[in-house]
Parts: C-alpha cells; sequence; structure tokens
C-alpha cells in the first residue's frame, strides 16, 4: 500500500475516534443519538427531576420514589401502613427511650460491601450534624446518640420517649459510611433493587437489576426513568410507545382516562394515601378567623369535583391521615358540604354582599392544579367568596408555602401522612418553618397553633401504650379537622399508564415504586428506535 494511502488511514481513523471522543463528551447536552431499547428494558417518565438522590436530603415525591428502589431502609410500612422491619428487626425499651436494631445478614451494597452497622451510624449521624442541610433532621431531634456495638447492631438513644421517630426512619435509605452530599446525590450506592449506571441532570436515569439483592433480583434487566416536565409531551411518548411506564404522572384525569382506551396502552388503578388539600394561613388577617376557615371548608363540593375533574378516581379526604392508617379515628365524621351555613358562618364574621371575602390561592403551574383551582374559584363564589388565583413554578411555589408567603395553596401531599408522625410534622406548633431554622424543622407551614394539639401530641410520643396512642392520636386529628388549618379534599388514586404487554404492575396504597422489581415485559414486546 503507498505511503500516503497509509497515513490518510492513519488520520481517518484517527480523526473517527476524536469525533467519537467529542460526541461522548456533548452527549449529556443533547445530541441525539439512537439507542434502541431491547424487551428487558423498560422506559418510565416521571414529571420532573428528583431534588436530589441522597436519601438523606430529598423530601419532594420524585426524589422519595427513586429512593425506594436504589436504597433500602431499617423499617417500611406494610399494606395495613403498618411499621414492619426491612433491612432490621427491632426491639423498644418500655420507656420508649431506646430502639435496637439486628441487621440482617447478607445484604450487600451495589459496590459488593457488606452492609454494616457502623453504615447505619453514619448515615444518621452524617444527617443530624449541624453543618448538614437536610429537612428530614428535625424528625431525629430527640435522638442523644448514636451505637454500633457490633457488626450487625445498631442503638438509638433517645432523650425522651420518642416512639413516632419509627415513622421517620421509613423515609430514610441507608448508604455506605463515609459517603459524601456530592457522592450521594450524583452518584448513589444503596442496598436495593436497582443500582444506579448513569445519571444525567434534568434528563434521565439509568438502572440495572441487582442480582444480588436480598429479597430477590429484579425480573427488568434495565430501567430507564426519564424526566419530562411537559404533560402532552408525557403523553405522545406513550402514545408513540418510546416511554412504556408512567405512574401519577400528573396528566390530567381526562387524559389518563383517554390514554387507557388507546389500541396498546392500559389504565391500571388502586386506592391510594397521598391527600390533597388546601392550606390556610393561620396567620393572616382574614383566615385567622376559625368561622372563615370553616365557611371556606363548608362550601367545597368535593364529590362534584371528584366525579367531573378526577372522573371518579379520587376518594374525599376527611381527616389528614388515610382510613388504612391505624391511628384514624373510626368516628371523624365525613366532610359535609353545607353553602347555607357557609354563607351564615361568613355573615356573621362579617362577610356578605356588600363586603365580599376576598383570597388568593396559590398553585403550582401544573395544568391538574389550576384545573382544580378554576373549579374551587366558582365553588367559593357561590357562597360569596371572591378566589384570585395565581400560579407558580413549582420550586418558587413551594417555597412561598414555606415562607408563609401565601393566603391559600393547594397541594398534594405524597406518603407522608402514612405515618404518625405526619401529626407531629404538621400541627405541632414547635413545627412552623422559619428562615432561622432553614425551613427543616417541619412542614406547620399554616401557622397552625393549638396548646391542645401540642399537649396531646408529646403524650402520644411519650407512650409505648399503642390503645393510648390511638385515642391521642384520634383527638388530635378531631381537633384539626375543628379549627381547619388545612381543608382537606380527596385521596387520589394511585393510577399508571402502561404499554399492553408491561406486565406485574401492583400498584401498593402507599404510591411507593417498590413494585417495579416484580414488572416484566412480556413476549414479543416490539424493539424501540428511540434517542437521547
Amino acid at each position: 500500500m503507498p505511503w500516503h494511502e497509509r497515513t490518510r488511514r492513519c488520520w481517518s481513523w484517527k480523526l473517527g475516534w476524536v469525533l467519537v471522543a467529542i460526541g461522548l463528551m456533548v452527549w449529556p447536552g443533547g445530541c441525539r443519538r439512537p439507542v434502541v431499547l431491547a424487551a428487558d428494558t423498560l422506559v418510565m417518565a416521571v414529571e420532573k427531576p428528583p431534588k436530589t438522590l441522597d436519601p438523606r436530603v430529598g423530601n419532594d415525591a420524585v426524589s422519595a420514589r427513586l429512593h425506594q428502589i436504589i436504597f433500602d431502609t431499617l423499617v417500611n410500612k406494610n399494606e395495613q401502613l403498618d411499621i414492619v422491619p426491612e433491612l432490621a428487626d427491632f426491639t423498644i425499651s418500655p420507656d420508649g427511650r431506646v430502639f435496637t436494631f439486628r441487621l440482617r445478614p447478607g445484604v450487600f451494597f451495589h459496590d459488593g460491601r457488606p452492609l454494616t452497622a457502623e453504615d447505619v451510624k453514619y448515615t444518621f449521624e452524617s444527617m443530624c450534624a449541624p453543618t448538614f442541610n437536610s429537612p428530614k433532621k428535625g424528625d431525629f431531634a430527640l435522638v442523644e446518640a448514636i451505637e454500633a456495638p457490633d457488626e450487625r447492631t445498631v442503638v438509638f438513644r433517645c432523650r425522651t420517649p420518642n416512639l413516632p421517630m419509627l415513622g421517620s426512619l421509613v423515609a430514610v435509605g441507608i448508604v455506605p459510611k463515609g459517603t459524601s452530599p456530592e457522592e450521594a446525590a450524583q452518584r448513589p450506592v444503596g442496598t436495593g433493587p436497582f443500582r444506579v449506571v448513569a445519571y444525567r441532570e434534568n434528563h434521565d436515569i439509568w438502572l440495572e437489576a441487582n442480582p444480588a439483592y436480598f429479597k430477590g433480583a429484579p425480573r427488568l434487566k434495565r430501567l430507564q426513568i426519564r424526566f419530562i416536565p411537559d404533560a402532552m409531551t408525557r403523553e405522545l411518548e406513550l402514545r408513540k410507545g418510546t416511554v412504556q411506564l408512567a405512574v401519577n404522572a400528573d396528566l390530567a384525569y381526562s387524559t389518563n382516562q383517554a390514554l387507557g382506551k388507546t389500541p396498546g396502552l392500559k389504565l391500571v388503578q388502586a386506592k391510594g394515601t397521598n391527600i390533597a388539600y388546601l392550606g390556610l394561613n393561620c396567620e393572616d388577617a382574614r383566615l385567622a378567623d376559625v368561622r372563615v376557615r370553616r365557611a371556606l371548608a363548608l362550601a367545597i363540593d368535593r364529590e362534584t369535583i371528584i366525579r367531573t375533574v378526577l372522573r371518579g378516581m379520587a376518594r374525599p379526604a376527611a381527616g389528614p391521615l388515610p382510613p388504612e392508617q391505624w391511628a384514624y379515628p373510626e368516628d371523624l365524621p365525613p366532610p359535609r358540604y353545607d353553602p347555607e351555613e357557609a354563607r351564615r358562618l361568613l355573615a356573621e364574621a362579617g362577610y356578605g354582599p356588600g363586603q365580599p371575602l376576598r383570597l388568593e390561592l396559590k398553585t403550582s403551574s401544573a395544568e391538574l392544579s389550576r384545573q382544580v383551582a378554576a373549579v374551587l374559584q366558582e365553588q367559593l363564589k357561590r357562597v360569596g367568596v371572591e378566589l384570585s388565583l395565581r400560579s407558580f413554578e413549582f420550586q418558587t411555589f413551594l417555597q412561598d408555602t414555606i415562607a408563609g408567603n401565601f393566603q391559600m395553596f393547594y397541594l398534594i401531599n405524597v406518603g407522608a401522612n402514612q405515618s404518625v408522625d405526619f401529626l407531629s410534622y404538621f400541627y405541632e406548633s414547635s413545627r412552623i418553618p422559619t428562615k432561622a431554622k432553614g425551613y427543616s424543622e417541619g412542614a406547620n407551614r399554616a401557622r397552625y397553633r393549638s396548646a391542645e394539639v401540642d399537649g396531646w401530641l408529646r403524650a402520644a410520643a411519650a407512650t409505648t401504650d399503642k390503645a393510648a396512642q390511638r385515642r391521642l392520636y384520634g383527638l388530635v386529628q378531631k381537633q384539626v379537622v375543628s379549627d381547619v388549618p388545612q381543608i382537606f379534599l380527596w385521596y387520589p388514586n394511585n393510577v399508571a399508564i402502561a404499554h399492553e404487554r408491561v406486565q406485574g404492575i401492583t400498584l401498593e396504597l402507599s404510591g411507593s415504586y417498590a413494585f417495579l422489581r416484580q414488572v416484566w415485559i412480556a413476549e414479543g414486546h416490539r424493539r424501540i428506535d428511540t434517542f437521547v
């Protein structure tokens, strides 16, 4: 071969590798790169990226759901929402102050390291460190020491009885000892059913099955979770088949219904425990009057909204906890719709035809939130309330609710109300978020204060008698319903839209993504050419 031909081919070969390298460098920025998805790979859409993959920090819905399949927790909840062992069996001292956990043998992190008591100790001590910014650390404020006397034993010692802490443990996945916030946020290592292979912020996360998972390897080999903020794009991707699953993906209920009737797709739904509610600012000059708050609650026709806007995919909510929760009081009355009583209470508070009550309702910019707000505006208008509506990008909206910069807001709480510690987190007066506390001490965004509720919550946390706890938590719920710092609306169903060949979808009451371990794609699933 002539020397000039050898030189040309050599440079062509080098140039080819340079172009490949350049392509790899720019790929995360959005270069269109064809990928063939095989039958053992499921593509799932979620509505926004996680706030963080660090299970010590992330408490938004998407982060929490991803944590459920990457990490494991010391304890978990069963279908009755009771606390049950997960990574560890546990015992509690008679005075409710000492919690001893005995780790399962044979549990390994994704990098092959065995799970030890030192990893558990490090997870919670690092999260509760003064320099570590986590909204979850307030749940462990009563913990005075964490000990690891041997490789499989962890002991939490609390200053006072602290039974609600068990529920808080469900939200914290265990990370390996020494994991920095940066590592956990970008390259997380857990013990869960799936391990992270690649994470591209604002784009997607690729996961592979953990073959050594202690409950058994997932049936799927690979899982790509794409972050698709635009609802119309999520719908189109489902129709095209480039996305094969979306669970509680913030699509309009009419859209879910239509997609479920589309050839090649199916709708799967089950009861849920998430709660949609209106937050009311109890420090606002108008809403400080409990008569006004009660009137607003009586003016809302939940059944009509559930039938028309939600297409029947929800059930009315009477209180903050779901009916399946063990502390839910059986004698809690159902929600009332009584516009005449609402008008009477408003008139008693000084509002009527000559002096209408004017309020502002804030929502996120999500389509469903704006739909619900428009119906609420019309219903409140019938009792003489002039409601102005404002919608914001979600993070701006959330910061306003935390800072108390609102009169009313509409939000869906995801998961927190499955445990009784929710009641303290949302209604104890010491859990009002403030700038000085970095907004991490609680979620009492309504600025609600009740000496009776504070006392009942303290008493419930101080006893190991479950019957006494049920009575005390029942009193809390009834008082909160009477005082109306929030208006409880409905429990949305868990809803999945899936390709017809995606099998094994059993949605859990809690909305957990744990069901993905049992999902598989039936024979004959077509290969899909897509671009990432």
